[in-house]
Formats: C-alpha cells, sequence, structure tokens
C-alpha cells in the first residue's frame, strides 16, 4: 500500500529549506548571530509557507505541523547535544552562545529540527510512491530500531577514536536492519541515498564552512561510523515519524 503523503510543493518547500539553511553554514558558519537570524527566519518563514500549502499538499492541519516540528528540533538537537556536549565524540569549531550549558550553537540545535522534517517529508513524497511501513508487528519492529540506536549510540560513546571499533558496529547495525528488516528496494535506495547524501553534506559543512570537527575523518573530515550510521537514522526516523503522523494523513487523505 501506498503510503498517503505529501505533494511536490511540500516536498520542495523542505528541499529548499535545507539548501538556504547549507548555503548560510558554508558561507557564514563562524558569524554567531547571522546564523541565529537565518535559521530563526527560516524555521519560522517555513511553517508559514507549509500552512499556506493546500491541504492535498501537505496532509494534515497546521496543528499537527506545528507540534510534530517541534517534535523534531526536541529530538534532533537532545541527540546533538548529547554527543557533543556531555559524551564530547566531536566537536563545533565554530562560535557558541551559550558555550556553560552546550557544545552546539543554539541555531544548529533548532536548525536539526528542519533536518528531521526534511527526512519525513522525503520518505513520505508521494512521487517516489514509497509503500507504507507495515502495520503488522510495527511495535516490535520500532522496538527494533530503537535498539539498534541506543546500542550505537552507547558504543560509539566509548569507541569514537578507536579505528576498528568506532564503525564496526555500525556495520554490524546496518547489515541486521536490512537482512532482517527487509526495507523493500525503495526504501533501500532511500537508505543509499542517505548514505552518499548525508556524508557529502557534511563534508561541505567541515570543509567550506568550518562547522565542526570529528576524529578519525577519514572521508574529508568525515568518519566511516558516521557515514553508516546516516542510512540507519534515516530508516529509524522514517518509521518514528510515520508512526507519529499516520493518523492526521489518513484523515487528510478520508476527508
Amino acid at each position: 500500500m501506498t503510503r498517503a503523503g505529501v505533494g511536490d510543493r511540500a516536498f520542495a518547500l523542505d528541499t529548499a529549506v535545507i539548501g538556504v539553511v547549507s548555503v548560510a553554514i558554508c558561507l557564514a558558519a563562524s558569524r554567531l548571530w547571522l546564523m541565529t537570524g537565518v535559521v530563526t527566519v527560516v524555521w519560522i518563514a517555513r511553517l508559514a509557507l507549509w500552512a499556506r500549502l493546500p491541504p492535498s499538499e501537505r496532509g494534515h492541519p497546521l496543528t499537527t505541523e506545528l507540534g510534530f516540528l517541534l517534535l523534531c528540533t526536541v529530538v534532533g538537537a537532545f541527540n546533538d547535544w548529547s554527543s557533543v556536549t556531555r559524551h564530547q565524540i566531536y566537536s563545533y569549531t565554530v562560535p557558541l552562545d551559550l558555550p556553560a550549558l552546550s557544545g552546539i550553537p543554539t541555531w544548529m540545535l533548532v536548525y536539526w529540527g528542519l533536518i528531521l522534517r526534511f527526512v519525513t517529508t522525503l520518505f513520505s513524497w508521494r512521487r517516489l510512491g514509497l509503500p507504507a511501513p507495515r502495520a503488522r508487528g510495527r511495535a516490535l519492529r520500532l522496538g527494533f530500531l530503537l535498539a539498534i540506536v541506543v546500542a550505537t549510540r552507547q558504543l560509539i560513546y566509548r569507541t569514537y577514536g578507536d579505528p576498528v571499533w568506532s564503525w564496526v558496529p555500525f556495520a554490524v547495525a546496518l547489515v541486521l536492519v536490512l537482512t532482517l528488516l527487509f526495507p523493500g528496494r525503495k526504501r533501500a535506495l532511500l537508505m543509499g541515498v542517505f548514505l552518499l547524501g548525508g556524508p557529502l553534506v557534511e563534508i561541505a559543512y567541515i570543509s567550506i564552512g568550518g562547522l565542526h570537527s570529528y576524529a578519525l575523518g577519514w572521508f574529508f573530515g568525515v568518519p566511516l561510523w558516521i557515514v553508516l550510521w546516516w542510512p540507519i537514522a534515516a530508516l529509524v526516523w522514517d518509521e518514528v515519524g510515520y508512526s507519529l503522523t499516520r493518523w492526521s494523513w489518513r484523515s487528510s487523505s478520508s476527508g
């Protein structure tokens, strides 16, 4: 069954949002207050423009979207804050506005909400015709994916500096996800897009914008474990995002 999702204009909007902020990072990542203003304006403008889309394009009401976008922001920000500030597995190399509380500029924490929202938009773009995640066994599947996330995160906190054990758990996790969950051809292809696209964007952020720095950055500043993490994270967030929004999309499509 093809999932009820978003139209071309909604997809174009979220793609443009990532493009605008990415260009700003490459040109002005070290200018704290400029980046704070850019991300704030883009976040608000994106929500306002999304609200003006026809219901057939966006799939659910503004209140649902606002709640989901805030949740994306909280989840993305907490994950990055935990990795950088609490466990110090990599570092941001741009000015900070709250250095006593966070090793990440606040604008980047907010930007994570737009990144996760884009992932959901891409997986739910109707033009791709991506099948909906199977209803049967959804709770078990989500539990397995979240266990993968917890396990790999806990391991990387301890092994990020090891040239072998930093990436081996992620390779094992990716194989398990592909073999045990059988994501299907289209979803597997999208995971491949994130396998390549996620690191390429990070390479631009690192090499051009000077945004952050990893240990063992073998791929133009990006470590192998991050390369492997992107497709896993994308699939996990697709499942989570679909589970959180499916009732709104179903209501819209039936109305």
